[in-house]
């Protein structure tokens, strides 16, 4: 499955020289996780995620993990997806489901199908993950989160044929609000730092391969995607997570990179940073 990516940010570092905000989660006694898409990123995702509920079931978390997919497991599939020759015409959230359940002891929900909805909870964390191939699923999930007022945060995944990125957050642009006493409780989301992923492309930057038609399987077998880059968009997106859901801290809620001159930038989490999406 095919995720969107658009230009590195601009203008980031890494290190930055302002101060950074603490973020500032309310107390939460469960964490609710729902994947959507199981494919090129989303089946390396789910394999992350899996670890991450155990450890939050061992600090004595609830941890509700939902993974959304509408897609059987097919032949082009094997190699860049974690899925062997035995799981073929299988639903693949079922697939991932059965074997992470088995393999942690977990009651991870798996449903074929696309994206409806999800649900907030009182005293939770509630978080949809995207790794979704189209501008109409994002556009969806984004309403999702505006609607939830800031109570379901978006950690959405994309990328092109040697690049990519990871973005984290839960309002839109006009409802960041200020910092008090260097705290932070909201983000921009993912379409506010990256507005191409609800809208399409110009014709511009299609033509500079921004977006293709092909799914992700199809441009590996064709030579026209990296076989690591998914893998690399799960490993920092789940690198976020870790710091989000597991420390409660973070420095920087928007990363991308690019494989092929191997450098990466960042968004940091300080006051300056956010006002640019104010």
């Amino acid at each position: 499955m095919k995720n969107k990516s658009v230009s590195p940010i601009p203008n980031t570092q890494y290190l930055t020289p302002n101060p950074l905000l603490s973020l500032h989660l309310p107390d939460f006694h469960r964490v609710s996780l729902t994947l959507a898409g199981c494919g090129g990123t989303g089946s390396h995702l789910a394999s992350g995620l899996a670890p991450l509920a155990l450890a939050l079931h061992e600090r004595g978390i609830a941890c509700d993990l939902r993974l959304v997919d509408p897609d059987l497991v097919e032949s082009k599939n094997l190699g860049r997806q974690l899925f062997a020759h035995a799981d073929l015409g299988r639903p693949k959230a079922a697939v991932l489901a059965h074997r992470l359940n088995a393999a942690y002891g977990l009651r991870i929900e798996a449903v074929q199908g696309k994206l409806e909805s999800v649900e907030t909870h009182k005293d939770a964390l509630d978080l949809v993950i995207g790794a979704v191939d189209n501008l109409p699923a994002r556009a969806h999930i984004e309403k999702l989160v505006v609607e939830s007022e800031g109570k379901l945060w978006w950690l959405d995944c994309g990328n092109e044929r040697e690049t990519g990125q990871v973005s984290l957050g839960n309002v839109p642009a006009g409802k960041l609000g200020k910092p008090q006493l260097g705290l932070i409780d909201r983000l921009p989301m993912p379409s506010v730092v990256y507005p191409d992923l609800v809208k399409p492309v110009a014709r511009a930057k299609k033509s500079k391969g921004m977006r293709s038609t092909a799914s992700c399987a199809d441009a590996i077998a064709s030579g026209d995607q990296s076989l690591v880059v998914n893998r690399m968009v799960a490993a920092w997106a789940l690198s976020l997570l870790h710091d989000f859901i597991l420390m409660r801290r973070l420095a920087v809620f928007s990363v991308a990179f690019n494989l092929r001159w191997g450098s990466s930038s960042a968004l940091a989490l300080d006051a300056k940073t956010l006002a640019s999406f104010a």
